[in-house]
């Protein structure tokens, strides 16, 4: 609001009115004058100043106006501020709320882990343990059958001897076929060169490098052959190894078997494997290499057989003798007196029924791999064809005649078994009620044996 004007007189009224200096000069007569003329001047200088105030008043009160709304804006802010204060404060205890509870879920945790960290270090002890355990036993087994198999290894390296030496020979053979005829063919090659170098002839060069590529086929061939008779070799002694190991534990399972029980007779022999195809016909080569090379296998069978003074077929001829002798004196009745005697009796005899089974399949076995490694027919070869050929039809006719005497001596001899009992024949496997079921199946596991040997006899062949 605006102040009224109020006139105002100077406080100095009669220093101002009679100031010398100041004022007009004073004439003598005119007094009145004077007077008026200063007091104008004052009223003006005091309308000015009272004008001056005013207005210094004015902007005052705007300055308090904009100074009370600031003020109120500031209040208006301050309580903004504490709202937002109460709701961090709000919002900062849920977030203590929330680490205690983070921080208890933590500890439970800690807690947990420990258990389970102490349950797999016991697990762990207890598995290391368990595995050392497991390991010193594996390791003892394994010394056993170690020993067993070194046992076992002993007797059949000797019988497998002969087989592997005439193996060895026959692969020695080829190697040195394959020596001469990579010679052949670096002199052939040597020649070759010297040939083209004297002649120049591109006809004859073209025509000697058909003839390489041919003979480097041939002797890849031979190679192939060489490592497939190398691998049958192999493969042949493995499972040779493996029946040996069979028939071994057979043995042991039947021994204790036999045991429980007092006496019974053997089952008779399985019937023999059939005898192998003949060998399929060498394939017809015109070449020239070839020839030599049969000449040269022909050349070194006979030095062999001159060098060799005795050989496989008089052993084989010397069996035939002596089962043809067998069977011509027939099976001679023993009378039973002691149990132990009959029980070895009947061991002896089931031994070597299986010795003349596994002997038939290494029979077998060396038939097929001769007729793999065996190219060119040989005098040698058919003989020793023909040998085999007559001991199977030998050792047919010897099981034949053994059944035979077996139903004639059951037919002769209608006693008790108590009185007589057959040193190699057999009763009939029902012959016992109460043994019956344990006589079963023995007759089954032999019979699954001899499925066995077959099967793999058989295997053998189509592989080969």
């Amino acid at each position: 609001m605006l102040m009224p004007l109020i006139p105002e007189l100077p406080e100095n009224q009669l220093a101002v009115t009679f100031d010398p200096e100041t004022g007009p000069p004073v004439n003598c007569d005119v007094v009145d004058l004077g007077v008026d003329v200063g007091e104008e001047t004052l009223l003006l200088d005091n309308q000015a100043k009272i004008t001056e105030l005013q207005a210094s008043v004015d902007g005052l009160l705007a300055e308090k106006l904009q100074l009370e709304q600031q003020v109120e804006d500031l209040s208006r802010e301050q309580l903004q501020l504490r709202e937002q204060l109460a709701v961090e404060v709000e919002e900062k205890e849920a977030l203590l709320k929330k680490m205690s509870k983070q921080s208890r879920t933590m500890n439970k945790i800690k807690r947990v882990s420990q258990l389970v960290t102490e349950e797999f270090t016991e697990m762990s002890q207890k598995l290391e343990l368990e595995q050392g355990l497991r390991q010193h036993a594996e390791v003892f087994a394994h010394q056993m059958l170690v020993e067993q198999e070194a046992g076992q290894r002993q007797s059949l390296m000797e019988m497998q001897s002969s087989k592997l030496q005439q193996a060895m020979e026959d692969i020695s053979q080829i190697s040195r076929a394959l020596s001469d005829v990579q010679l052949y063919y670096q002199d052939q090659i040597k020649h070759s060169q010297n040939v083209v170098e004297e002649s120049s002839a591109r006809s004859e060069l073209q025509d000697l490098k058909e003839q390489l590529e041919k003979s480097e086929e041939d002797r890849k061939a031979l190679e192939s052959q060489l490592s497939e008779a190398n691998s049958s070799v192999a493969q042949l002694q493995e499972e040779v190894k493996q029946l040996g190991e069979k028939l071994n534990r057979e043995d042991r399972t039947d021994e204790a078997v036999e045991k429980s029980i007092p006496a019974s007779p053997p089952p008779p022999p399985p019937p023999p494997p059939p005898p192998p195809p003949p060998p399929p016909p060498p394939p017809t080569t015109d070449t020239n290499l070839l020839d030599l090379l049969k000449s040269r296998r022909k050349n070194g069978a006979s030095r062999d057989d001159q060098n060799k003074p005795a050989p496989l077929l008089d052993i084989k001829a010397k069996a035939v003798d002596e089962m043809m002798e067998r069977i011509k004196k027939g099976i001679v009745l023993r009378p039973f007196k002691k149990v132990q005697e009959d029980d070895s009796s009947w061991k002896d005899q089931r031994s070597e029924n299986r010795k003349s089974a596994i002997v038939e399949l290494k029979g077998v076995l060396d038939n097929i791999k001769r007729q793999h490694l065996r190219r060119v027919p040989s005098k040698r070869g058919i003989s020793r064809n023909v040998g085999e050929a007559e001991l199977l039809q030998v050792l047919q006719r010897r099981r034949r005649a053994m059944g035979e005497n077996q139903d004639s001596a059951q037919t002769l001899d209608p006693q008790p078994r108590s009185q007589c009992v057959p040193a190699a024949g057999g009763a009939p496997w029902a012959g016992e009620s109460s043994q019956a079921p344990v006589l079963r199946r023995l007759k089954q596991n032999r019979e699954k044996r001899d499925s066995r040997i077959r099967a793999s006899a058989l295997i053998v062949s189509q592989e080969t």
